[in-house]
């Protein structure tokens, strides 16, 4: 069996109900579950949807989808009780768009996504439109860069905050940015860059607990292949300051990375050759145990879910945006949890590249000339204040001569 690389939204209620969204050829297949009746109920919600929509749930359980039509056009929608309701967005946009995210905070329902900016699809505006009980709302975020390939975006909530974390350009380099909404002042703040490295970067997924510290991971490529970094950052005075930096997997394609907090340990999940594999941390990022290979994921075909739960029980007890796990009619999550379905994977030590040790040696050597610079500079300018101190010296004694003589002053006659 294998990973079923298809966009798929799971949502769970305060009651345990279940909402599934799954794009099949155009159409969105949606699978309702009623925890009360233990009833499946499945059916085709939309036949003209772009690749682009996601969903969500407000804090009263009331179910939001939004899409971008074949023509061009913005749909959201909404379910109140067991029927849904339709609403065009953006009169007559046709632009096509991309990482189109739907978060709900609060009762307000913000979409964010981006366009192209440009006529050859290398700069992107992303846009943040949310509804204030009376009107859209239309905020233009930045313009954003790509290099090869379109980067997805991480949409956070974080207490009154949204965090947006996306790629940029920056010296021909793409690197991981974030951004934080106020939902309190409605205002974007500055944009805070996490990354420095030139490697090449896919996907990404951040994860905090508090407003200071964020943790970071990305598949980064190496000598061909992709391994799984883990980052961790403090924020302070609008800026990250790296705290942490770690390789958790061997060089292979190992993709989509993952954060889930599942009660005293953070997990790192990802896909690597079609097949569920992890590692985790109890000490926030210090120590990683793994990774592990979870064996029923080289049984069954599985997806990666966006998650959204207003289950008081599961929020006590896990965190998490995304996950993988089977599809309907199990919806069960695999990757995380008890290590009896797992197998440990040897960690291979992962040299530095050619490359990254020429520029290490270079930069050691300028250091040194550098070094040996100063040394000299240092040197000319002490022997010039011994030379100094030596005039200085000879002009006492002739001084002390002089007085000797009588001489020192001109003798009055």
């Amino acid at each position: 069996m294998s990973f079923a690389n298809q966009r798929n939204i799971l949502i769970h209620d305060q009651l345990g109900n279940l909402y599934n969204f799954r794009w099949n050829d155009g159409k969105i297949i949606f699978t309702y579950f009623d925890k009360y009746l233990k009833k499946f109920d499945e059916d085709i919600l939309v036949e003209d949807c772009t690749l682009e929509f996601d969903a969500g749930i407000d804090e009263q359980d009331q179910v939001y989808f939004v899409y971008q039509r074949e023509d061009g056009k913005m749909v959201l929608m909404s379910c109140m009780n067991g029927f849904w309701h339709k609403n065009l967005l953006g009169g007559s946009n046709i632009l096509k768009i991309f990482n189109l995210n739907m978060v709900v905070h609060n009762q307000k329902v913000h979409i964010i996504y981006c366009v192209p900016a440009n006529e050859n699809d290398m700069v992107y505006r992303i846009y943040h439109h949310y509804y204030d009980e009376q009107e859209w709302k239309s905020i233009v975020l930045q313009d954003i860069q790509r290099k090869n390939l379109l980067n997805p975006f991480q949409i956070i909530k974080n207490g009154n905050k949204l965090i947006i974390g996306f790629y940029d350009l920056i010296n021909d380099q793409e690197q991981i940015y974030i951004k934080e909404f106020d939902t309190k002042n409605i205002q974007w703040e500055d944009t805070i860059q996490l990354t420095l490295s030139s490697s090449n970067k896919l996907y990404l997924d951040i994860f905090m607990e508090n407003s200071q510290i964020i943790h970071l991971t990305y598949s980064e490529y190496f000598e061909g292949n992709l391994v799984i970094k883990y980052e961790k950052y403090k924020l302070e005075n609008n800026k990250a300051i790296k705290i942490l930096e770690k390789i958790l997997s061997n060089p292979s394609n190992c993709s989509y990375p993952t954060f889930i907090k599942c009660k005293d340990k953070l997990w790192n999940v990802w896909t690597e050759y079609d097949q569920i594999v992890s590692s985790f941390t109890i000490d926030d990022g210090l120590n990683w145990n793994g990774p592990y290979l979870w064996k029923k994921s080289k049984e069954e075909n599985f997806f990666r879910y966006k998650f959204i739960t207003n289950d008081e029980n599961v929020n006590m007890n896990y965190q998490f945006n995304h996950a993988f796990g089977k599809g309907y009619p199990e919806f069960s999550l695999i990757g995380f949890g008890m290590l009896e379905e797992a197998v440990k994977i040897p960690l291979k030590s992962i040299k530095k590249k050619e490359e990254e040790y020429i520029v290490e040696v270079k930069e050691a050597s300028e250091n040194k000339t550098n070094n040996e610079e100063v040394y000299l500079r240092e040197i000319e300018r002490l022997q010039e204040n011994i030379k100094n101190l030596e005039e200085r010296v000879s002009n006492i004694e002739e001084y002390l001569k002089r007085r000797r003589r009588g001489i020192l002053f001109p003798i009055k006659k």
